[in-house]
């Protein structure tokens, strides 16, 4: 059976849409910039820990604040607002590029990615903080961080006010 021209174009024409979709489907199950990111370290001048915000009340909460508190200490801190589903009422953040949202069920109009919260992480370390905490102590995260480096400890603990 010979191929026509009008055949061999459409089999070139299916089999490079076929490629595009595979490599499409590649690129949403890769983390968010992690070609560009590589090891997770920031600069010496930049916040060299993430500040992680996992469990809280939907409707009754103080996440602004505690974002707010983060952000006078150092306003380039990153900031990440783990919640299962959309909080309502909306949560009042600002509406600046290191302080992230993640919803972690995951949707079809976004990527898979969006919904695993270390794609968030561009830092060596994460801070989980718990709901109505705040950053009274001007340097607290960075000696946490010089605690780590120093000695042989893998986990370490500040006291949160009653």
């Amino acid at each position: 059976m010979r191929l026509t021209r009008c055949q061999a174009a459409l089999a070139a024409a299916i089999t490079l849409n076929l490629l595009v979709l595979f490599y499409v489907s590649w690129l949403q199950h890769q983390p968010r910039n992690s070609r560009a990111r590589g090891p997770r370290r920031a600069s010496a001048a930049g916040p060299r820990v993430t500040v992680l915000v996992r469990e809280f009340e939907a409707f009754d909460n103080a996440v602004p604040e505690l974002v707010d508190s983060f952000l006078q200490q150092d306003p380039a801190q990153p900031v990440v607002v783990a919640a299962d589903t959309l909080p309502y009422p909306p949560l009042a953040l600002p509406r600046i590029p290191n302080v992230r949202l993640a919803l972690l069920q995951p949707a079809l109009d976004r990527p898979a990615a969006a919904s695993r919260p270390e794609t968030y992480v561009a830092t060596e370390f994460v801070a989980l903080v718990p709901d109505g905490a705040r950053a009274e102590a001007p340097g607290l995260l960075e000696r946490m961080v010089e605690a780590l480096r120093a000695g042989s400890a893998r986990l370490v603990a500040a006291p949160v006010a009653t």
